[in-house]
């Protein structure tokens, strides 16, 4: 599971026993304990300036408890109830009113956890709390404890790594319980991290016009059921088809969607809207549903993968933020995935953060690339956020700081034993692949193997066939050759025969180079219980609440897919499910190796035509019986053997459907006689 750090509704802050007999100069002191409690006062004030709750806890001991060595405990008389050991320092910022958990209260009850003995837990599920941000003292008891029986109940736990301390009785004690946490599922996070999460987090990273239509639904009680659905218009040159990604972080986007204090403050004093618009903002929360293609699907245009239906104002509001997260993880998952279909059986791993634009959208590439059939990546967050592996080698200046090359490679070889990839064409690669084959035996002697070589210039067939020689003459055979440099699936597919194990794809992947943008749109369907469409120029919509539904082949290949209305009964199978109902998750988020593995399952249903890197002939997208009269009734489409009413022929030109799309060019009409098909070509 993936988590997002955001501070939002159903988060709370738990301080674990920050009580002067663990701090310096007390019964019990926990070595730095101190430090916690100025670090821990700027989490109180985030969690304060949010209204987000704040809890504290305390051992509170009876004189003669079980845990004392008077009575043949482990520890050293401590936290007495009612005693300045057991107060909280005076400089510890609790809230007036903050709940208070006390444990171990009976002589013979003795426990770590804050949760064992207590009615912790009744009173984080009365107030609603989801996530826990748990920090204090000690790391290596009370800390770990808690932390593993708030997991252990269902609840997500960010560990503040710089808000606790270690007793550490043994070496590395405080280290080995903030390992077990981790793989428990807790998530470690600092202050600093925490100042600087992304601004997506924001409902304010939004268009001006949604505020200034959500002024207009208000002032007009517009509140009813509004339905929007996802969807991309066209596809790119040469794209057979598109991934569907990006619909977790939609999820969590939708979940934590709110206004914080700040926020309204800043829109009234500063933005000019005026109080009576903020005080409904306050409230707002998404409580609709969302029906969506699993992430890693295989999906074509004009078919929505993504269906919010919502109270108006609310469903409005998500646009920006919906369109910004799907459009680029799909953009970057259906490159991706050429790269994957032009270079079979060779290992890729995402290279391209420094380039990217911009930090999320660096984060977002590796995720899509993983989940697209990468096998890791250079970005050291992705790793924490996502668990996607990291991977790198060295950089040339790495060998132009070193008084050679030899030197160079000696260097890093001992500081990176495990990892041993070696940068060679610095200077000459083919001289230095001659270096690497006199230097593996002075570093087998000290038990390092060196695991492969990277190029990263020039002609890369050419330099890779003259390394392997060098290399296999050498006796290396086992070393690998990685490349990369503009690299994408076109480059891919011309180093097919070339000797070459793996590359490092980056910028041209990252940034969709040569297709940087979807023609994708986020568009009402329904209102009030009513149809809605858009008749614009090249931009018509087909209305109504609809559902996808894919046949298989006999020879085990998708063979064409439907677009149907949500409440028709067809053949194959629906792809949109639920997945937000009433405002909370259905479904829990999948691992990203399972979403790996799905796109590979996908593929498998692909018709072969459609792997192609150029256009393919075409795949059928059907539009149902049912949407094709809904569209006529409307007048938007002219639909053979609908019913409804006449449509002027002008106007029936202007809005002519998309009867047949080319990824090429602009859609043209074709006649399929009674039933619309679009062949994605």
């Amino acid at each position: 599971m993936t988590h997002s750090p955001s501070i939002c509704p159903g988060a709370a802050l738990l301080l674990v026993d920050i009580q002067n007999d663990f701090l310096p100069g007390g019964a019990l002191a926990v070595p730095r304990g101190d430090e916690v409690v100025p670090i821990l006062n700027h989490y109180i004030a985030r969690f304060a300036r949010e209204a987000l709750p704040v809890i504290v806890t305390r051992d509170w001991h009876p004189e003669d408890h079980c845990s004392f060595h008077q009575q043949g405990g482990p520890w050293p008389r401590h936290c007495v109830m009612n005693t300045r050991g057991a107060a909280f320092p005076p400089d510890l910022a609790v809230p007036p009113g903050a709940p208070i958990i006390s444990k171990a209260t009976d002589r013979a009850d003795d426990t770590y956890s804050e949760f064992v003995g207590t009615d912790l837990e009744e009173q984080l599920r009365a107030a609603g709390v989801k996530r826990l941000y748990i920090g204090g003292l000690a790391t290596d008891y009370c800390v770990f404890h808690t932390v593993k029986d708030a997991l252990a109940r269902g609840f997500e736990v960010f560990l503040l790594r710089d808000g606790s301390r270690a007793i550490n009785l043994e070496d590395d004690d405080g280290r080995k319980a903030e390992a077990e946490m981790y793989r428990l599922g807790a998530v470690p996070i600092e202050l600093e991290a925490l100042a600087r999460l992304s601004p997506g987090e924001s409902p304010l990273l939004t268009d001006y016009y949604q505020l200034t239509m959500l002024r207009g639904y208000f002032a007009a009680g517009m509140n009813d059921m509004a339905v929007f659905e996802f969807f991309v218009r066209r596809l790119p040159r040469g794209w057979n088809f598109l991934i569907a990604a990006g619909l977790e972080q939609v999820l969590e986007f939708l979940e934590d969607l709110h206004f914080t204090p700040a926020d309204l403050a800043w829109l009234q004093d500063t933005a000019g809207f005026e109080a009576g618009l903020v005080e409904k903002l306050r409230g707002l929360r998404f409580t609709g549903s969302v029906h969506a293609m699993p992430e890693g699907t295989i999906f074509f245009p004009n078919e929505p993968i993504l269906r919010v239906t919502a109270p108006l104002p609310q469903a409005q509001l998500v646009e920006t933020r919906v369109v910004n997260l799907l459009h680029y993880q799909t953009l970057i998952a259906s490159k991706a995935v050429r790269c994957v279909l032009a270079a079979p059986g060779k290992q890729l791993i995402e290279f391209g953060l420094r380039r990217a634009h911009g930090a999320e959208a660096g984060l977002f590439a590796a995720r899509a690339c993983f989940l697209a059939g990468f096998e890791g990546s250079s970005d050291v967050l992705a790793q924490q956020r996502f668990g996607i592996p990291s991977s790198g080698t060295m950089a040339h200046s790495f060998v132009e700081a070193c008084a050679s090359e030899e030197e160079a490679f000696l260097r890093f070889a001992r500081a990176n034993r495990e990892r041993v990839v070696l940068l060679i064409d610095t200077y000459d690669a083919e001289a230095a692949a001659a270096k690497v084959v006199r230097l593996a035996p002075v570093l087998r002697a000290e038990d390092i193997v060196i695991k492969g070589v990277r190029l990263d210039s020039g002609d890369l067939a050419a330099h890779a066939r003259h390394v392997r020689q060098i290399l296999d003459a050498g006796g290396l055979r086992n070393v690998t050759i990685f490349a990369s440099g503009n690299i994408d699936e076109h480059a891919l597919q011309q180093l097919g025969e070339a000797p070459i194990d793996a590359f490092g794809v980056g910028t041209r992947v990252t940034t969709s180079a040569d297709a940087p943008y979807l023609d994708c749109a986020y568009k009402l369907q329904a209102y009030a219980g009513e149809p809605r469409c858009k008749h614009s120029e090249g931009k018509a919509t087909w209305p109504g609440e609809k559902q996808v539904y894919r046949k298989i082949g006999d020879d085990g290949r998708m063979e064409d897919d439907t677009i149907a209305l949500a409440g028709e009964i067809m053949g194959g199978d629906p792809l949109l499910e639920c997945v937000i109902r009433d405002g909370r998750r259905t479904v829990q988020p999948t691992a990203l190796p399972m979403l790996q593995r799905r796109v590979k399952q996908q593929l498998n249903l692909l018709p072969v035509a459609l792997k192609h890197l150029t256009d393919s002939a075409g795949y059928p997208v059907h539009i149902s019986t049912g949407l094709r009269n809904l569209a006529a009734q409307l007048g938007v489409f002219r639909c053979e053997g609908a019913t409804g009413p006449s449509i002027d022929p002008d106007e029936r030109r202007r809005l002519r459907p998309l009867h047949r799309i080319h990824a090429d060019r602009e859609p043209v009409a074709t006649d399929q006689g009674d039933e619309d098909v679009f062949e994605n070509e």
